[in-house]
């Protein structure tokens, strides 16, 4: 008879290893890890990375002035428990770690990760900062998305470029990217890095998705006069007059100063080909009446970020009870339980491999979309 050598923290330690390697998204953002167990819908507290606001004018006053660093939170509800369930024989928990690892856990921490990716992939509806590219992408598309992060004051460390693979192909070919510097931590972000250009690095992603535009024609002018720092404008001109605009639309406004672009926050439904949508950030000037919308149309969400845009944050299932074995284990800052069972009504062993975690954005400002509507 074969003799199990593989226990659930060897699998469970090595599932990490594998799962970290697959990341491509979750490696570029801010990972945070509560080492308290939680469940489906629990909420942690999870500290976020901290900035000193002020700088004092010591030339001028002749003293110093002290800053306490308050370690500042933010609540994260984890709402994603992800599960591979398998089955397991004998013979296969007699393998050695490393086929065991290309026959089993490759495929499934490959599927987690994919996962991961497209959970954080789709928070591109809440970034409000956008580019738009050329019909035929140029260099200055690059130099483009710079800026945008610029005027967003983006910090020049940890800026990362994630493409849809169908906009990757014409940039890839462009001489910047031909000779420029390939890097990677993992298998996942060297086999995706494109390279590092413009003081960013650029990756490509098979989980960017696609933002639907629901009408053909969009709002095209302010419908009403608005004060600065608004949250709540009337747009008009759209051609349909029911339609719902959907969160993560986005749009610039013509003559707006250091307009960086707005996001819809609450779907809303056109009435007479227009509505009042909820947006963020609030204008920063004041608008009249009239004023040219640049609305996006269908697009894929290519992303533009500074790791501490978004965290992607895990905690800790709770090891089985009963007669289930079972193991939860740690490694940087991703956290998975192992838990092999018997399933009477098929008579088979089974494997499981589950994740919990939650994803939230830190700052809306750190990130940019680059949008492509071809």
């Amino acid at each position: 008879m074969a003799t199990n050598i593989l226990t659930s923290p060897i699998i469970a330690k090595e599932a990490l290893m594998v799962l970290e390697n697959q990341l491509i998204f979750g490696n570029l953002v801010y990972r945070a890890y509560s080492g308290d167990f939680a469940h489906v819908g629990s909420t942690v507290l999870v500290r976020k990375p901290h900035e000193f606001a002020t700088v004092h004018d010591f030339a001028s006053s002749g003293t110093t002035t002290s800053q306490t660093i308050v370690e500042s939170s933010v609540p994260v509800v984890m709402d994603k428990l992800n599960d591979i369930t398998f089955p397991i024989t004998s013979k296969e928990l007699s393998l050695d770690i490393v086929d065991f690892r290309e026959q089993c856990l490759l495929p499934a921490m490959r599927a987690h990760a994919q996962a991961i990716d497209v959970a954080l992939a789709a928070k591109f509806v809440d970034i409000a900062a956008h580019y738009a590219v050329s019909a035929t992408p140029v260099v200055a598309d690059i130099a483009g998305v710079r800026t945008q992060l610029n005027l967003n004051k983006v910090p020049f460390d940890n800026r990362s470029v994630v493409l849809h693979p169908q906009t990757e192909q014409p940039y890839i070919v462009l001489d910047a990217f031909l000779h420029a510097e390939k890097r990677g931590d993992t298998q996942a972000l060297k086999e995706a890095h494109m390279g590092r250009v413009f003081g960013m690095d650029w990756y490509m992603s098979q989980n960017i998705p696609t933002h639907t535009e629901a009408i053909a024609t969009a709002p095209t002018v302010v419908g009403a006069n608005a004060a600065a720092d608004a949250t709540v404008i009337r747009v008009s001109g759209a051609t349909s007059t029911s339609a719902v605009l959907p969160v993560g639309d986005v749009f610039k406004i013509t003559g707006e100063a250091n307009d960086r672009g707005h996001v819809i926050t609450t779907a809303e439904t056109l009435s007479g080909g227009s509505a009042s949508v909820t947006i963020t950030p609030p204008l920063m000037t004041s608008m009249a009446s009239g004023a040219t919308l640049v609305w996006q149309k269908t697009h894929k969400a290519n992303l533009a970020l500074h790791k501490n845009a978004i965290a992607l944050v895990t905690a800790p299932l709770e090891p089985p009870l009963g007669g289930a074995t079972g193991a939860v284990e740690t490694y940087k800052g991703l956290t998975c339980r192992v838990v092999y069972d018997y399933t009477s009504n098929i008579k088979t062993n089974v494997c499981s491999i589950d994740i919990l975690f939650g994803i939230k954005v830190l700052n809306k400002e750190l990130a940019c979309r680059l949008c492509d509507a071809r």
